[in-house]
């Protein structure tokens, strides 16, 4: 069951698997398939072209793992990069069934079509194999939006997709705000426009550090270009005078892996507000464990890189289940910028 600690007062779960994913909202993939998370897990609750959302809140599949989160049986939680696990006893709920209308998060990753072909997507075989879109007539109306405050749009390169514009109409519409994740290409000065009065955050996938290495991962791109719209993103926000934030992400890869250091002392200089790190899972972590030197080397430099940063503006989550950053010195509060915890 669960092992408690309490330091300065506030309880915190130290064990267990309680994961505030399967209570805070849904995920829903290119071929209407619903899960909690974004990773797909844990299990396929349903099917937007045959229920609405709302039906599928409470299905007994998605009870079922809530009752197993709370039990410390989830089994996607062990190996899991993504969820946050030192959440205040206060916030863990007691019920195993949720109210719809109290959800947050609504996580849509609408195909997988691309502009780029980056090295850790593997594009060039997922597109032809799955040339699924998310329709936005079968969003509107099989979603009701009214409870999400955190809408996250992805693809594929969501801006490359004809259906997600469409649905960033209806969602503007509708007066809702979206986060999007972006390779950052196409954001033009009428875009970068559009973004800052309609997008709570864009996420945009940097990669790397320096303009070879960006080019090498994010095949097709531009790293002049990409700083150049983020500049574009700046100016409109200053002119709309909106709350905006712009997020550069690094998913580290073999060919980024050196420059994570980099990346943490530079990223200012790209102009975003916040940085965030995944990585791919394929490759990165049998690279670490596989080379110990390599491990120890690259903790030293990137704990000195982020002593000198400023650890507000810093999702240090993935450096730390990396073994790259130590877990007491650098967490931070960084994560609600993404997803809401209960």
């Amino acid at each position: 069951m669960k092992l408690l600690l309490e330091i300065d007062t506030r309880v915190t779960i130290l064990s267990g698997t309680f994961c505030p994913h399967l209570w805070n909202g849904f995920f829903v993939i290119n071929n209407g398939d619903v899960y909690s998370c974004c990773l797909g897990k844990p299990i396929r609750i349903g099917n937007i072209h045959q229920s609405k959302l709302s039906e599928l809140a409470n299905v007994p599949s998605v009870v079922e793992h809530r009752r197993k989160s709370l039990e410390g049986s989830l089994e996607c939680y062990t190996e899991c990069n993504f969820v946050k696990r030192d959440i205040p006893i206060e916030k863990i709920p007691d019920n195993t069934e949720v109210d719809y209308s109290g959800l947050k998060r609504l996580d849509l990753k609408f195909g997988e079509a691309c502009n780029l072909s980056c090295v850790m997507c593997r594009q060039a075989s997922r597109v032809p194999a799955d040339r699924n879109v998310l329709d936005p007539r079968i969003l509107v109306n099989r979603i009701d939006v009214a409870p999400f405050h955190d809408i996250i749009l992805q693809g594929g390169e969501p801006l490359y997709i004809a259906e997600c514009l469409q649905y960033m109409d209806y969602l503007e519409r509708m007066g809702k705000k979206y986060t999007i994740l972006t390779n950052g290409l196409l954001i033009d000065r009428e875009m970068a426009e559009r973004l800052s009065i309609h997008a709570n955050r864009v996420i945009v996938s940097l990669n790397a550090a320096t303009e070879e290495t960006h080019e090498i991962v994010n095949r097709g791109s531009s790293f002049e270009r990409v700083l150049q719209n983020i500049e574009s993103l700046q100016e409109a926000r200053k002119r709309s005078r909106t709350g905006m934030k712009i997020i550069g992400r690094m998913t580290i890869t073999v060919q980024s892996i050196r420059e994570i250091p980099m990346f943490i002392a530079r990223y200012p200089e790209f102009g975003v507000d916040y940085i965030n790190f995944g990585y791919d899972k394929a490759t990165v972590p049998p690279i670490l464990s596989n080379d110990p030197s390599l491990r120890r080397e690259l903790r030293d430099e990137t704990t000195e890189a982020l002593l000198l940063s400023n650890l507000e503006e810093i999702d240090t989550l993935r450096l730390i289940y990396l073994g790259l950053a130590d877990p007491d010195t650098f967490k931070s509060s960084f994560f609600s910028l993404f997803h809401e915890s209960v």
